[in-house]
């Protein structure tokens, strides 16, 4: 079949077996759904965000996010309404809390496949949702209690419908309809970025395609009551039950972490401009090693071809990229929105290189690895002859020789990437590229994870100090909140930020338990005001202001 715009594509697709998008649903689902409930919530904001949506299942309020007995106001409520409907399908546990995001995860991938056959024929698109698929970032995303990943998906098909819609005249206004949902459903998920990404990318391709003409033909009118009918009543409903929300919502959330500033808000998470340079290589590894070469080819050759959409891709990735590294407040997870933009470039790159191999194609595939392998095998190296330092710490629950077995089957895997790229085996090595992440994350669920369990949540210690507690009494932490406490034991929680806090709670006759991690009270603070370590689990404790024995 003829899509709009492939006659002015330079070369004819690849043919792929006409299981291909069997294959990619096959390779998706094992990548993001297989060992889904294998490791427990971990702390900060997985515990919480599962916390969140368990509340509403078990008090019925599906209107105000709730967590520790407060309104949860930083994000609006369709995350937790998806988590919410998982834990009613499957009941609470980890695999619920993260079903959402791996439904997300697999439903970008489809929409990447989609554009990619769409814009430059089969080939591409089973190649683009190969990228995807197995880039390292969008794997861990995808399996995580996380806002972005859905984000990502909504800000995806708003993008994809608006593109459909420039390729496919016959159902344009149908495509626009959809980008309008998707607007909606964005917004839904997680603010105003909803509409501020799809519209600024949207916005920079008309201007510089100069075809501000195709606005006429957007429905902006009933676009925006499509928009309103989705938000408005949410919105509406939580100013009602909570005076103010909207002011908190707009100002603090939105405005006070992009700029921060006097009266408004100091942002979180403040990182440097270039902090998401490594992220976006990071995050696509190994593909990163394709996307320069994969850009500037779109830009010099085909940035005018399929109706511009070339030059779509191109704004989708630097536009948002540029957003996000102007804010102040930056988190890895913002960055998630460009990936699917980046591996259809890549996978309309990777195309053409296998139908026609060049040599400045191949030196620049060579390049790319050998810029991973060289840092990765010298630290193998490293790792494997001389041993963890004098100041290592399995504080975070990273043993050293899996850290060592990691280095090497990293190099190990790179190396077979770049051998075979050598020996013009190309086809088998993108095949390598592909194996690369989920190899490395399977390794890291099987060997790693068990270990770093008991120093990432809370599960094991949080729920022996639940059996310790009377019916409906909080538990007590000190010095940092461990959210995933909340979701396995269905307890609040108080805090004590202060030495003075803890000394005064523990100054009662009656026995006082308080979950604390090793790090915060030191020996000496425990010997010096007789408290006891009830239990110990890992880097965490329960102190106590009597002996267990006394229980």
């Amino acid at each position: 079949m003829t899509h709009p715009g492939h006659t002015e594509y330079p070369v004819p697709p690849i043919k792929f077996p006409p299981i291909h998008l069997a294959a990619l649903i096959a390779i998706s689902g094992l990548i993001f759904f297989a060992f889904l409930g294998a490791r427990d919530l971990w702390d900060i904001d997985e515990g919480m965000h599962a916390a969140i949506a368990q509340t509403m299942v078990l008090s019925g309020d599906w209107v105000t996010p709730m967590f520790n007995g407060e309104a949860f106001l930083d994000k609006p409520a369709l995350f937790n309404w998806l988590n919410a409907l998982s834990f009613l399908i499957f009941g609470f546990s980890e695999f619920a809390a993260r079903v959402p995001a791996a439904l997300a995860g697999l439903g970008c991938v489809m929409l990447t496949w989609q554009l990619g056959r769409k814009m430059y024929g089969e080939s591409v698109g089973f190649l683009a949702g190969l990228v995807l698929a197995t880039s390292l970032g969008f794997i861990i995303v995808s399996r995580v209690v996380q806002y972005d990943i859905p984000f990502t998906f909504f800000t995806t098909l708003a993008l994809f419908s608006f593109a459909s819609g420039v390729l496919d005249e016959r159902y344009r206004r149908r495509y626009f309809f959809m980008f309008y949902m998707a607007v909606g459903l964005a917004i839904l998920t997680k603010g105003l970025l909803g509409l501020v990404l799809p519209g600024m990318v949207i916005g920079l391709y008309l201007l510089l395609t100069r075809r501000m003409g195709l606005v006429r033909e957007m429905q902006i009118l009933p676009g925006v009551i499509i928009v309103l009918v989705i938000v408005t009543p949410w919105f509406v409903l939580m100013e009602r039950a909570n005076e103010g929300y909207l002011k908190y919502f707009i100002v603090t959330q939105h405005f006070g972490n992009f700029i921060g500033g006097e009266g408004i808000t100091k942002p979180r998470h403040v990182e440097p401009f270039y902090y998401y340079f490594h992220v976006l290589v990071g995050g696509l590894l190994l593909w990163s090693a394709v996307l320069p070469q994969a850009v500037l080819r779109a830009w010099r050759l085909d940035h005018e071809r399929v109706k511009g959409l070339s030059l779509f891709l191109i704004i989708w990735i630097v536009s948002i990229f540029v957003f996000f590294s102007a804010a102040t407040s930056k988190l890895s997870t913002y960055l998630l929105p460009v990936f699917p933009a980046a591996a259809l470039l890549i996978g309309r790159y990777l195309s053409e290189f296998l139908r026609t191999p060049t040599t400045l194609g191949r030196r620049g595939l060579i390049i790319g690895i050998v810029c991973w392998l060289i840092p990765i095998a010298i630290f193998s190296v490293y790792a494997i002859s001389s041993g963890p330092p004098e100041n290592w710490s399995n504080s975070a629950g990273i043993v050293w020789r899996e850290l060592e077995i990691f280095t090497g089957l990293f190099s190990i895997l790179i190396f077979t990437t770049l051998a075979l790229i050598v020996l013009r085996k190309y086809r088998a090595a993108i095949g390598s590229l592909a194996a690369t992440s989920p190899v490395l994350i399977f390794f890291v669920i099987f060997s790693m994870v068990p270990d770093a369990n008991p120093y990432k949540g809370a599960k094991e210690i949080s729920l022996q100090l639940d059996s310790m507690l009377d019916d409906g009494e909080k538990m007590i932490m000190y010095g940092q909140l461990l959210d995933s406490g909340h979701f396995y034991t269905r307890r609040n929680s108080s805090m004590l930020w202060s030495h003075g806090q803890l000394k005064q709670f523990f100054d009662s006759p009656d026995q006082r338990y308080a979950l604390v991690q090793s790090h915060i009270l030191s020996e000496n603070d425990i010997v010096a005001n007789n408290f006891k370590v009830i239990v110990e689990v890992a880097n965490k404790m329960i102190v106590s202001n009597q002996a267990a024995a006394q229980q």
